[in-house]
């Protein structure tokens, strides 16, 4: 399954799903009416604010459709073919490297970006990004929930994207690894960026976008596992999340 023809189907087909999964939150957020009704029906059930109820059913659905996605694709491009989720001692080293590596990189590429385009300090303006569905629900559920929900979206993200996209262009698909590194970090930037408003937060998310993608991407090369890569994704989601609060 090496054929030119095979290559353009599976970059077509995954470009597709990075779109709609990219503005799946924008669209039940802001244009599905049944979806607040949902949220309001759900009410009468429990407790929870209408905020709360509405950041856990975005979550849900963007899990599911990552999930869904992944499945989807891995059982069309690499049906038979094992993902690997060893983890042992001597990854541990490397996933505190691809973590201080994952945050440092996207410090010093949103910094590169303020040098060259001068203006308020990263910092001040933070808040710009809780405007995007997915860090706007995330924000919204409590601080005991918080932490994991954002967790999950970072190990959803990995598992689909270097987990079966990765897998695919270089086990089934036979691209080079950095150029399949650079594929699959290309989708998620493109499948993040769908979901931003300003040019600032494009800049934001694309440097995470690019540090994680780089660094998860020689991990489960070297490793052979994606269980680093889901690691670090996870730990980079959390430690922004808690800059997010501080911000607010």
């Amino acid at each position: 399954m090496t054929s030119l023809s095979s290559q353009l189907a599976f970059l077509i087909t995954t470009l597709i799903v990075c779109t709609l999964w990219g503005r799946v939150l924008w669209f039940f957020a802001d244009y599905f009416r049944g979806f607040n009704s949902l949220v309001f029906h759900a009410m009468t059930f429990t407790r929870r604010s209408h905020g709360e109820l509405k950041a856990l059913f975005l979550g849900a659905i963007y899990y599911l459709f990552g999930l869904l996605a992944a499945f989807l694709l891995w059982a069309a491009f690499a049906f038979g073919q094992p993902i690997g989720f060893a983890l042992s001692p001597m990854h541990v080293p490397l996933i505190v490297l691809g973590i201080v590596g994952q945050i440092s990189l996207s410090n010093l590429l949103v910094s590169l970006y303020c040098k060259l385009i001068p203006g308020r300090a990263p910092a001040e303006r933070l808040g710009e990004l809780q405007s995007i569905p997915w860090i706007r629900g995330v924000m919204d559920l409590p601080p005991r929930l918080a932490p994991t929900a954002a967790a999950l979206g970072g190990v959803v993200e990995e598992f689909f994207f270097r987990g079966v996209v990765l897998q695919v262009l270089v086990q089934q698909l036979r691209v080079p690894d950095f150029l399949a590194i650079t594929v699959a970090g290309a989708l998620f930037l493109l499948q993040q960026l769908l979901q931003v408003q300003t040019l600032f937060q494009a800049v934001l998310i694309g440097a995470g976008c690019i540090a994680i993608s780089l660094v998860g991407g020689a991990l489960v090369i070297c490793t052979g596992s994606i269980t680093p890569a889901l690691l670090c994704h996870a730990s980079f989601v959390v430690f922004y999340l808690d800059r997010q609060r501080s911000a607010r």
